[in-house]
């Protein structure tokens, strides 16, 4: 019983550690995730930095026997809060990323998302009950008094872990190698494509209408399917209502009304446009969601092609600056 509890403590410090460590170093993506599980923006920040932290310290505390009981108990509220966020998440049809270990580890919210937690959050219970009752083993007097066959077949499993561990981060490097090339998009200044698609509401609306408002218009390509398409349509809903004095935000997806029900429905998105299949992406090169790009009221292509929701939120962002100093100059 104190070996089980030993190399629980172990693994769930090496578990907090990896989370902790790679959710502090990319403080960007810790903020959208931690504000797609439902957290009010205002306090995004903090709580970016705060989590990592305190799953480093929960970490750090499993490895010593006077602080292991209260390194589980830490680890079960933190695991509970997860449990609950994603339990949550998924009731509502949210699968946007989990970013649970940062950039090495980042899957769409799933019922195996909910099921490791709940793992993690038992293993912590055992570890809390053990201190409780029969006293927190030390980690080093514990594992030196393992026999020389015992230490072997420890020393196995760790390896085959890794194993596991290193066959799974290989798995996905394929497909990011096969990955299609970063979309370069029309020359700016130079005409935008015209088009004229059916709408999700209803009728058609062409590039024409669109236009119509005499405001910039700012197209995002999407995929019903798209995880990272999923995880942007929540801020695009809100950049479509804190943005529409100045900007026409129109959704070109593809693929049959029923596909596209669950995220219109969700997240009340307007001016969704269908296309057939690519034909109106290729005509602005593009090949990737979710991809946006600015044309001018004029009609004319005026941004960059941006790829990926990190820079579709940075060309939301120069908009913002843009209107900021258009009104200061007036």
């Amino acid at each position: 019983m104190p070996l089980i509890s030993v190399l629980l403590r172990l693994a769930l410090s090496a578990i907090f550690g990896v989370a902790g460590i790679t959710k502090l170093s990319d403080q960007r993506g810790t903020q959208i995730a931690v504000k797609n599980f439902g957290t009010p923006q205002s306090l995004a920040p903090a709580i970016a930095i705060l989590l990592p932290i305190a799953e480093l310290l929960i970490a750090a505390g499993f490895l010593m026997a006077s602080t292991d009981g209260a390194s589980a108990l830490a680890a079960l509220v933190v695991l509970t809060l997860f449990i609950i966020a994603i339990g949550v998440n998924l009731a509502r049809g949210r699968t946007h990323d989990c970013h649970c270990f940062g950039q090495i580890y980042s899957r769409p919210l799933g019922w195996p998302t909910l099921l490791r937690n709940m793992l993690f959050a038992l293993g912590a219970i055992f570890v809390y009950w053990q201190a409780s009752v029969a006293g927190s083993p030390d980690v080093v007097a514990t594992l030196s008094a393992l026999t020389r066959n015992q230490l072997i077949v420890l020393i196995a499993v760790v390896v085959i872990i890794i194993a596991l561990l290193v066959y799974v981060l290989r798995k996905h490097k394929p497909a990011e190698a096969e990955a299609p090339p970063r979309p370069e998009g029309l020359p700016l200044d130079t005409e935008a494509p015209a088009f004229e698609l059916t709408a999700y509401q209803g009728g058609t609306v062409s590039l024409a209408q669109l236009l119509s408002y005499g405001k910039p218009v700012l197209l995002i390509f999407t995929n019903p399917t798209c995880s990272p398409c999923v995880s942007l349509f929540g801020e695009i809903k809100d950049w479509q209502q804190a943005h529409s004095d100045h900007l026409t935000i129109g959704l070109i997806s593809f693929g049959t009304i029923k596909e596209n029900f669950v995220n219109v429905a969700r997240n009340q998105l307007g001016q969704l446009l269908l296309q057939e299949k690519r034909e109106v992406a290729e005509l602005y090169g593009a090949n990737l969601t979710p991809t946006a790009v600015v044309v001018s009221p004029e009609g004319r292509i005026a941004s960059r092609l941006a790829a990926g929701a990190d820079e579709i939120r940075e060309l939301v962002t120069e908009g913002q600056r843009s209107e900021s100093r258009d009104q200061k100059s007036e």
